[in-house]
């Protein structure tokens, strides 16, 4: 008989399996008998078996156990023929067919990938948590400013209102005096209105169609008083839609008011050739 043919023609796998007949398996324990090498082929097969079970969990089929022991009780014990001591006696190793041990094994391995599993579902959760945390934030901060501004520029009609509401209040008291300020040869067809209340003690300033000076000037409004001009203080030409009050000391008796272009920031003295406009008050 070819021995190498008998070891991979498979009838070692059914054996060790438990699936081989009670002549083939009696056949086997001979050639085991008679041969190392089928022992030792016998040998590696059931390493191999254990090994996967102990990797994967496999429980072994049932009775495997009981039908392997006893096929293996009827094979020789002590030596074999070259007087070398025999691998240690399948009744005498411990099988990892065990079923307790299997189903150790494999729960085991079951809570372990269902432990990884709930730790990774955990992670992403707490990320995609994080990050809707992240924009809920961002659309509050977002909404928060929106809300701000919105705040900012309803304050600011709600002044800008008001102001021209006072105005147009204090152009038509009966004791405000429209002073008409016209051009002086330098100022073209510049024109302001001063609306001057003795009573109110209010004094505004309609721009008129006052040009809008260089960077390094500004226009500056005088009260004269007893032929001596007094200062009322600079401004700006930008908005002449609305009027300008004019803020600090009432002047109880002008005689007349006039405006000059100045330096940026105002002179202590008007500059007379830089007159733009002037105008008497009536009764002054």
């Amino acid at each position: 008989m070819n021995l190498q043919a008998y070891i991979t023609s498979g009838i070692l796998e059914l054996y060790a399996h438990g699936l081989a007949t009670p002549e083939e398996a009696r056949e086997v324990q001979a050639m085991a008998e008679q041969h190392p090498e089928v022992q030792q082929e016998l040998d590696a097969i059931q390493r191999a078996l254990e090994g996967y079970a102990a990797a994967h969990g496999v429980q072994p089929p049932a009775g495997l156990k009981d039908k392997m022991l006893e096929r293996l009780d009827g094979m020789p014990k002590g030596r074999t023929k070259d007087n070398t001591p025999q691998k240690e006696s399948y009744n005498n190793s411990k099988s990892k067919f065990e079923p307790e041990e299997a189903r150790v094994t494999s729960v085991a391995s079951v809570a372990a990938w269902i432990l990884g599993l709930a730790l990774l579902g955990s992670l992403v959760a707490i990320f995609l948590f994080w990050q809707q945390a992240e924009r809920a934030t961002a659309q509050v901060q977002a909404a928060r400013s929106e809300v701000e501004q919105v705040r900012k520029d309803c304050e600011a009609e709600k002044a800008k209102a008001k102001a021209i509401n006072d105005q147009f209040i204090a152009i038509r008291h009966w004791a405000t005096k429209p002073v008409q300020l016209k051009a002086t040869p330098i100022g073209g067809d510049a024109y302001a209105i001063v609306f001057w209340n003795n009573i109110k003690k209010t004094t505004y300033l309609d721009l008129g169609k006052l040009p809008k000076p260089a960077a390094d000037k500004q226009f500056q409004l005088w009260a004269i008083v007893d032929g001596k001009p007094t200062d009322m203080g600079i401004f700006d030409v930008a908005d002449t839609s609305t009027l300008i009050k004019i803020e600090g000391k009432f002047i109880e008796a002008p005689q007349a008011f006039a405006v000059t272009l100045e330096p940026k920031g105002g002179s202590q003295a008007p500059t007379l050739d830089q007159m733009w406009v002037v105008g008497a008050v009536a009764g002054g």
